[in-house]
């Protein structure tokens, strides 16, 4: 388990035995505080009451007593207004009372109590009418007296008893809460310091037991195991370790760090003979690198040339695709004029199917004013008729029909004329509206081939854009490629600088590693390391930087 682990366990152990302790001390502070508020809020209010009705009754007796004594009407008043007061406060005790009954016993003596003053209240009225007829009849008063020692005087005394029973009960009440009170303090006060003593003695305990534990997970003192990680820190391998830790456990901090220096020299020597390797291996990979900067300028030369060719290629489509975008707007305008012609043509070819509907409507007219000219010539001829049976009475009415029948023909004759015009011109609207279809015809042809021309010249231009558009990425290829040669060209150059940094920083490690004194190997090895970095660090710089090639 660990180390915190066990502190945090003892630290809460301690915590829940402290909350117990407080929960035990605020149970029995709870139970001492109900029976203070039983004590307060119902014991010593009924102590108060019982010792009131004592009271009460004892001014009662009092005031009835001066009552048959007095010879005045207006003391009598004064008197029997004090005992009505009395009276009222006494019942009003007793309602109050009530809500703090406790019991089947505390209710019966109530009762009681309760009763026996309701009857003596009963009784004072009876007392007191023959006390005041006492005033007017002095023979009343001697009867009033007895009545008052008699039976007033037993009622008086049966409610004193209640009373004073009430009394003694409620005292003994007290007494018993009290006595309750004073137990419970005790218990709460053994409760406590048990609690208390059972929980210190845990509490060491678990102290005990984690300062062993940590003790011998350490597996010494503390002041050996710090003594031993600074010898360490210190870079010094090959001291003792100390007197105690070959007693340390297996599983200790003291043995764990007597593993981690074995592990630690080995690892020191591993790491000077694995130094001495890679400044051997940086220095070839420095040669390499010099080789393949080399190469990569040539490349990148070789690169510039081709790039500069697929640019001429580049602008000699460029411009075909210009011409060819020229051609196919004169073509799209050709085009577009052949197909204004046809609609023209359109246009032409329903009006003269207007003019064809309009010359069969002015046909169909001419019939009906043919028909109306025959049937007013009928009518004429009838009108006529009529008129020459009627004799010289008609002969008025047959010059208008005469007149109406030259003008029916007239009209009829004018009809037929212009049907046999509009006959004629019918044929040649229709003659006319033929040679029209026909031009139609021949104008949608040439739309069409205009049409097919204007297609064929779009897909050369899509086509030549294509192209440009392939070669514009080819030549954008061509020019990623050479700036990623010259790139390559400054990596390789910056990788020969990183090699001869590494064999630099080879250099330094051995240095550094040489501080660890081994216990095969006592004596530090920083000269030769030393001479091997500054060697290095010497060496030259190659000629060409990144930023050279970029240019």
């Amino acid at each position: 388990m660990k180390v915190w682990v066990r502190l945090m366990c003892t630290l809460g152990l301690l915590l829940a035995l402290l909350a117990g302790v407080g929960l035990v001390a605020a149970q029995r502070i709870l139970v001492l505080h109900e029976t203070l508020d039983h004590y307060t809020r119902n014991t010593t209010p009924s102590l108060q009451a019982v010792k009131s009705w004592q009271e009460k009754l004892a001014a009662i007796r009092i005031l009835q007593a001066q009552h048959l004594m007095t010879v005045s009407a207006a003391e009598m008043d004064l008197l029997e207004k004090g005992i009505d007061e009395a009276h009222a406060q006494l019942r009003s005790s007793l309602v109050e009372h009530e809500q703090r009954l406790t019991g089947e016993e505390d209710r019966a003596l109530w009762m009681a109590v309760a009763e026996v003053t309701q009857t003596a209240m009963t009784y004072w009225d009876k007392l007191r009418a023959v006390s005041r007829e006492s005033l007017s009849d002095p023979a009343r008063a001697e009867e009033a007296r007895r009545l008052f020692t008699g039976r007033s005087q037993r009622l008086f005394a049966a409610s004193a008893a209640a009373v004073e029973q009430q009394w003694q009960f409620t005292t003994d009440a007290a007494n018993a809460l009290a006595a309750k009170g004073r137990a419970t303090y005790v218990f709460s006060m053994v409760l406590l310091a048990g609690s208390c003593a059972l929980a210190l003695l845990l509490g060491t305990a678990l102290a005990v037991m984690v300062i062993r534990s940590i003790t011998r997970q350490l597996g010494g003192e503390p002041v050996d195991v710090a003594h031993m990680a600074l010898t360490i820190a210190h870079g010094d391998l090959s001291a003792a370790p100390p007197a105690g830790s070959a007693r340390a456990l297996p599983g200790s901090v003291m043995a764990a760090m007597a593993t981690m220096r074995g592990h630690l020299a080995e690892l020191v020597g591993d790491v000077r003979h694995s130094s001495e390797s890679i400044a051997t291996g940086s220095a070839e990979l420095a040669s390499g690198n010099l080789h393949l900067s080399q190469r990569t300028e040539e490349q990148a030369s070789h690169l510039q040339q081709t790039a500069a060719a697929v640019s001429v290629l580049t602008e000699s489509v460029r411009d075909s695709t210009v011409k060819a975008e020229q051609a196919h707007r004169l073509a799209d305008g050709t085009s577009g004029a052949a197909a204004d012609s046809g609609h023209a043509v359109q246009q032409m070819m329903a009006t003269m199917e207007d003019i064809s509907t309009s010359s069969k409507t002015i046909s169909d007219i001419t019939a009906v004013i043919d028909g109306i000219a025959f049937q007013t010539n009928i009518l004429a001829l009838n009108a006529a008729v009529e008129a020459a049976r009627a004799g010289e009475q008609g002969r008025g009415f047959a010059v208008v029909a005469t007149e109406v029948r030259s003008l029916a023909q007239r009209s009829a004759e004018a009809a037929r004329e212009i049907k046999r015009l509009i006959h004629h011109n019918v044929d040649k609207v229709a003659q006319g509206h033929q040679h029209v279809q026909q031009a139609g015809a021949s104008v949608r042809a040439i739309v069409s081939q205009v049409q097919e021309i204007g297609a064929m010249i779009g897909d050369m231009h899509h086509a030549m854009a294509r192209q440009y558009e392939n070669i514009r990425e080819i030549s954008g290829t061509m020019a990623r490629l050479d700036e990623t040669t010259l790139q390559n060209a400054a990596l390789a150059e910056q990788g020969t600088a990183a090699t001869q940094s590494l064999q630099g920083q080879a250099a330094l490690l051995a240095e550094l590693v040489s501080i660890f004194q081994l216990p095969q190997d006592p004596a530090t090895q920083a000269t030769p390391a030393r001479t091997a970095r500054d060697s290095l660090l010497a060496a030259p710089k190659p000629h060409t930087t990144p930023a050279a090639l970029l240019r």
